[in-house]
């Protein structure tokens, strides 16, 4: 023996598991070599503080490299088409909102058309603008 004691295999499996919650193939292999190399030398005790504070800092690393502890969120809908009530019967689902210079515009929450500006929050469109004709 060299005089210094080796990393015991199951601090080794640890630091290897928790380089594995890292975001990209590069840092995982970096982070666990490295945090493999930091357990030679050190006593058991030293060895179970470093594994501890491996498992309570993962997700500050993790974060600290840019990708969240969370999965992604979807969107709410992946259809880039109208729905068919919007498209084909022509029945949106209004809602209003302020716009510039004291008007209203009302946009379908299901489609996102827009109509307006309007001047009042109550003022209907033509007959004409529903339909564009």
């Amino acid at each position: 023996m060299s005089g210094h004691p080796s990393a015991a295999p199951a601090a080794r499996w640890v630091a290897a598991t928790v380089a594995r919650a890292l975001p990209r193939q590069a840092d995982r292999e970096r982070y666990r070599h490295e945090f493999v190399a930091e357990l030679y030398g050190l006593t058991p005790a030293e060895r179970a503080r470093y594994v501890a504070g491996l498992l309570s800092q993962i997700l500050a690393l993790r974060a600290a490299l840019g990708t969240s502890s969370r999965p992604p969120e979807l969107p709410m809908s992946t259809s880039i088409r109208a729905p068919f009530r919007c498209r084909v019967l022509r029945m949106h689902r209004w809602m209003g909102r302020g716009a510039p210079h004291h008007g209203h515009v009302r946009s379908c929450t299901l489609c996102g058309v827009e109509q307006g500006p309007f001047h009042t929050p109550d003022e209907r469109p033509t007959r004409n603008f529903l339909t564009g004709i």
